[in-house]
């Protein structure tokens, strides 16, 4: 077993079996890499882009992964997802005592990225298509589970549930909210975070979106903007990633009435208008995309 540091970009190498098959050296780079020997083909695994989380199974570690399949395979997430495919690795180290050295190595490289732990994650099983509960269940689930992420699941039961139960929860409890539906939620879950008292720091709470919806217009503009297919798959590893980018939020004010908006403003000439009054501002909120 090669010390820690053993070559300039790597971390930890160490012989392993690879599937229970083949064994060879696998080594951690400096880079975040994986990479071992697969007969005559070199084999590489990007931790930060494919690798989700990791188990350990006695002697074993599994490694939970994404990968891309050209023709697809069993395991394939989606047929929209063009061949992504979540796929195990396990790896058995020959040194028995190396185990826990390859464990910590890969909890502090995953670690480092800021990845959200402990998510809220709101269902809309009545908007659009209604599709939202099996988009759940095919695809965010099983992502999050392999990233190691606790989830809090919560149906949304009637209008305004979600801005209801964001408006009053403990939001330290949780590193993200998760809306898997349309662009309805997540005005819900806005709205909720900005009629709290302590608005100025709820609003900083990353908010993330899974197509689930109608149109999905927001998680269409998000996705784009982090160079992703519009899909639920994509959407959940975005979230897992922790992909970040800035939401603008209007405020509008209709009499003694504040609504808030982050995708469109639409308005028209009323019977009355003079009771109407809209006012625009722009308030930096931070969310995954």
């Amino acid at each position: 077993m090669d010390e820690p540091g053993s070559s300039p970009q790597s971390v930890f190498s160490d012989r392993v079996k690879i599937n229970g098959a083949v064994t060879t050296q696998l080594t951690l780079t400096s880079e975040g890499k994986l990479r071992w020997n697969d007969g005559e083909d070199q084999r590489c695994l990007v931790l930060e882009k494919q690798v989700l989380g990791f188990v350990v199974e006695g002697t074993k570690v599994v490694v939970k992964t994404v990968v891309h399949s050209e023709g697809g395979c069993c395991g394939c997430i989606g047929s929209r997802e063009a061949g992504l495919v979540r796929k195990d690795f396990v790896f058995e180290p020959v040194h028995g005592d190396s185990l826990n050295f390859w464990c910590q190595h890969l909890r502090d490289h995953l670690d480092s990225f800021g990845r959200p732990k402990r998510l809220l994650v709101f269902v809309n099983p009545y908007g659009g298509k209604r599709i939202a509960p099996k988009v759940y269940l095919d695809y965010v689930k099983p992502l999050l589970e392999d990233a190691g992420v606790q989830i809090t699941l919560q149906e949304t039961m009637h209008r305004h549930h979600a801005k209801e139960v964001v408006s009053s929860m403990e939001l330290s409890i949780y590193d993200g909210i998760v809306c898997v539906s349309g662009d309805g939620i997540l005005v819900e879950v806005v709205n909720g975070l900005l009629e709290r008292q302590d608005w100025s720091d709820a609003i900083k709470m990353p908010l993330g979106m899974i197509p689930a919806g109608t149109s999905n217009g927001m998680v269409k503009s998000l996705l784009d903007a982090a160079g992703e297919p519009c899909s639920p798959a994509n959407a959940a590893l975005a979230v897992i990633r922790g992909h970040r980018c800035s939401l603008d939020v209007a405020t509008i004010l209709q009499g003694e009435t504040k609504y808030y908006s982050v995708l469109m403003l639409a308005w028209g000439i009323l019977s009355d208008p003079a009771s109407q009054q809209i006012q625009i501002v722009k308030i930096q909120s931070s969310h995954n995309c």
